[in-house]
C-alpha cells in the first residue's frame, strides 16, 4: 500500500511539475506577444503623430507661400481641410494603420482557445426592445465604442482618430482663452451692445429656428428625427467659427467697427451654443414629464441663465485672482514662474467650471477678457510679450490641427452616417434661420445705435457665418445612434464647404459690397476713429460720456467703477484706493495698494476729478 501511494504521490507531484513548467512558457509567451504588440502600437502611434505634424509644417509653408503671392481664395484653414482630406483619402485607400493583429468573437457558452493575448475583442449585444444587433470593440489599452462596420475600418478608424474629449479639453481652452486675451477691446466695448444682442438673441434665435425649419423638412419627407436631436443639430450648427474670416480681415484691414462685429459675435456664440446644445441634449427625462410647453421654456432659459452667468462669473473672479496675485506679489521679477502661473491658473477657470458642471468653455473665455484688461498690467514687459506669443501660436496651430483632422475624418470617421437630403436642407436651413435674425435685429438695434449697422455690414455678417471647431467638436461628442451619425457627417460636411466656398469668397464679396479696407480706410491715428458714416475726432483717452460715438451705453456706466475701483484694486493703475474709497474704507485700501502705486502718488491733485480720470488712469481702449 505504501509502495502505491508513493507512485501515486510521484505522478502527482510530476504532473504537477509539468503544468508549472507549461504555465510558465504559456506566460512567457504572453509576455512576449503583449511586448510585442505594445511596440508595434508604439511605433504606429508614432507613424501617426509624425505624419500630422509634418502636414502641420506643409500647411505653415504653404500658407506663407500664399500670404507672400497674397492669394485671394485660399487660406489656412482651407489648406488645412484640403490636407486632411488627402491624407483621410490616403488612410482609408491604401489600408494604412493596421497591425498584424487578431480578433475574437466573444461567446457566452463556448469557450474559445487562444495560444496569446487577443489586440480586440469583439461583443454583440442586443438592445432591449430592439431586433438589431450592436457590435463593440474592446481594445486593451483604448477601450470601448461602438463599431458599425468592418474591423479592418475599425482598426483604422482607431489609429487615426482619438476621443472627442480632447477637443473639449486639451485643444478648445487654449483657442478659446487666445480670443479673449487678444480682444480688440477699443472697438469691441464700443459695439458691446450690437455684440451681446447678436450673441445672446441672434444664437438663440438661430438655433430654434434652424432645429424648426429642420423639423418641418424632415417631417415632410419622412426622415425619423426626434425634436430633441434637430434642436440640438440648430444649437450646435449655430456656433460661428472666427478663424477664416478674422484672418482675412486682419490681412486686408476692413473697417474697425465691422471687424469688431464679426470677431464679438463669433468669439460669445460658441459659449451660447455649447449651453444650448447641453441643455438640450440632457433633457430627455424632463421633457418627458414635463406637463407644458411654458414649463419647459421657463425652466430651460433659467437652467441656460445659471450655467451662462456662473460661468461667466467663475471665469472673471479667476482673472481677478491672477490679477491680484501679481500685484501683490514680486513675481514679476521671475518672468518664467509669471507666465507659468499665468497659464496654470487660465486653465484651472476651464477644468473648475467642467468640474462644478458650469461650462468651461465661457469661463475661459473671460477669464482671458478680464486677465487682458487687468492681469496684463501688471506682468512684467518680457511676460507679456511671451503670453500674446504663446497663446497665438498655439492657437493658431490647434486650429490647423482642428481643419486637418476634420479632412481626415470625412474618409476614415466610423461613426459617421450620410444622408445628402439632410445635409441639403441643413444649408437651406442654416442660411435662412442666420437671416432671420441678422437683418431684424440690426433694425431694432439702428433705432438707438450710432452710428448705424450699414446694410453691407449686415450683409457681410450674414456671409461670415462659417461654421468650424465649435460645431464639429459638439456634434463628435456622442454618436451613439444613426441620427446622431447623421448629425456628425453633415456637420462634418457644412464645416468643409462654409470654410472652403465663404472663406475663399471672403475677398470677393469685401469688393462687391463696397466695404473700405487696406489703403481705402482712414487709418485710426491721434485719436481720429473711422466709421461708415465718415471720422469722428474724439480725444484718445476721453473722459467717461465725453463723446456718445466712442463707447455704447453698458461701457460708459461701467468706466467710471472700473477706474476708480476695480482699476486701482486689481492693477498698479492711479489713482489709487487710497484716493478713491470714502475715508473710512482707508484701512481696506491701503492693504490692497502697492508701493508701485504709493510712489505714483500726486501731492497735488487737478482741479476737476475729469481731468484726473483723463490724465491718470487707463481708459477701457
Amino acid at each position: 500500500m505504501n509502495y502505491k501511494w508513493q507512485n501515486a504521490m510521484v505522478l502527482l507531484l510530476a504532473l504537477a511539475l509539468l503544468l508549472t513548467q507549461t504555465a510558465a512558457k504559456f506566460s512567457d509567451k504572453l509576455e512576449e506577444a503583449a511586448q510585442r504588440r505594445s511596440a508595434n502600437i508604439h511605433q504606429l502611434d508614432t507613424v501617426i503623430l509624425l505624419s500630422y505634424i509634418l502636414v502641420l509644417i506643409v500647411i505653415v509653408v504653404t500658407s506663407w507661400f500664399f500670404k507672400h503671392y497674397h492669394s485671394r481664395y485660399l487660406h489656412e484653414s482651407a489648406l488645412s481641410l484640403i490636407f486632411g482630406l488627402i491624407i483621410g483619402f490616403v488612410i482609408s485607400y491604401f489600408k494604412l494603420g493596421l497591425l498584424q493583429s487578431q480578433t475574437y468573437d466573444v461567446t457566452m457558452k463556448n469557450l474559445t482557445i487562444i495560444s496569446e493575448p487577443p489586440d480586440y475583442v469583439r461583443l454583440e449585444v442586443k438592445p432591449e426592445g430592439s431586433t438589431s444587433k450592436v457590435s463593440f470593440h474592446y481594445e486593451l489599452i483604448e477601450g470601448f465604442y461602438a463599431d458599425t462596420k468592418s474591423q479592418n475600418e475599425q482598426k483604422i478608424e482607431q489609429k487615426a482618430a482619438f476621443s472627442p474629449e480632447v477637443f473639449f479639453n486639451l485643444i478648445l481652452p487654449p483657442i478659446i482663452f487666445n480670443a479673449g486675451y487678444s480682444l480688440k477691446k477699443r472697438h469691441f466695448f464700443r459695439n458691446i451692445g450690437s455684440i451681446l444682442a447678436f450673441v445672446f438673441i441672434g444664437t438663440t434665435v438661430s438655433a430654434l429656428a434652424t432645429g424648426f425649419l429642420m423639423l418641418i423638412l424632415t417631417k415632410t419627407f419622412g426622415m425619423g428625427f426626434s425634436m430633441q436631436e434637430l434642436f440640438f443639430f440648430g444649437s450646435l450648427i449655430s456656433a460661428t467659427d472666427p478663424v477664416t474670416v478674422i484672418s482675412i480681415f486682419t490681412e486686408l484691414r476692413v473697417e474697425a467697427d465691422l471687424f469688431a462685429l464679426v470677431f464679438g459675435e463669433s468669439a460669445l456664440n460658441d459659449a451660447v451654443a455649447i449651453v444650448l446644445s447641453n441643455i438640450i441634449d440632457g433633457s430627455s427625462e424632463f421633457l418627458a414629464s414635463s406637463p407644458s410647453v411654458y414649463a419647459i421654456v421657463i425652466s430651460t432659459v433659467k437652467q441656460f441663465l445659471y450655467v451662462f452667468i456662473c460661468s461667466l462669473l467663475l471665469g472673471c473672479s479667476i482673472g481677478c485672482l491672477n490679477a491680484l496675485l501679481t500685484k501683490m506679489t514680486s513675481i514679476h521679477e521671475h518672468p518664467l514662474l509669471e507666465c507659468s502661473l499665468f497659464v496654470l491658473l487660465s486653465y484651472v477657470s476651464f477644468l473648475l467650471s467642467e468640474v462644478l458642471g458650469f461650462t468651461g468653455i465661457v469661463s475661459v473665455l473671460f477669464c482671458g477678457i478680464t486677465q487682458a484688461h487687468y492681469t496684463m498690467n501688471n506682468l512684467s514687459q518680457e511676460s507679456k510679450m511671451t503670453t500674446k506669443q504663446f497663446f497665438h501660436m498655439i492657437s493658431f496651430v490647434l486650429e490647423s490641427f482642428i481643419f486637418c483632422y476634420i479632412g481626415v475624418s470625412i474618409f476614415v470617421a466610423n461613426n459617421q452616417k450620410w444622408n445628402y437630403f439632410f445635409l441639403l436642407f441643413s444649408l437651406i436651413s442654416i442660411v435662412a434661420a442666420r437671416a432671420l435674425f441678422i437683418y431684424p435685429l440690426c433694425s431694432l438695434l439702428n433705432i438707438r445705435r450710432q452710428p448705424p449697422i450699414p446694410p453691407r455690414y449686415q450683409h457681410m455678417l450674414l456671409f461670415a457665418g462659417l461654421r468650424g471647431a465649435m460645431a464639429f467638436a459638439l456634434a463628435a461628442r456622442n454618436t451613439s445612434s444613426e441620427n446622431r451619425q447623421v448629425i456628425y457627417a453633415t456637420t462634418a460636411a457644412i464645416v468643409l464647404i462654409t470654410v472652403i466656398m465663404n472663406g475663399g469668397l471672403t475677398c470677393t464679396v469685401i469688393d462687391i459690397l463696397g466695404i473700405k479696407h487696406g489703403s481705402g480706410l482712414v487709418t485710426e491715428r491721434d485719436g481720429v476713429d473711422p466709421s461708415p458714416t465718415g471720422p469722428i475726432p474724439t480725444p484718445s483717452l476721453a473722459p467717461s460720456g465725453g463723446n456718445p460715438f466712442d463707447k455704447s451705453f453698458l461701457p460708459r456706466k461701467w468706466y467710471n467703477f472700473d477706474a476708480n475701483f476695480m482699476k486701482p484694486l486689481l492693477t498698479h493703475a492711479t489713482p489709487s484706493l487710497e484716493q478713491t474709497l470714502p475715508p473710512f474704507c482707508l484701512p481696506l485700501a491701503r492693504v490692497f495698494t502697492s508701493n508701485r502705486q504709493r510712489a505714483c502718488f500726486l501731492p497735488h491733485r487737478p482741479e476737476s476729478d475729469d481731468n484726473l480720470l483723463v490724465e491718470t488712469s487707463p481708459a477701457i481702449v
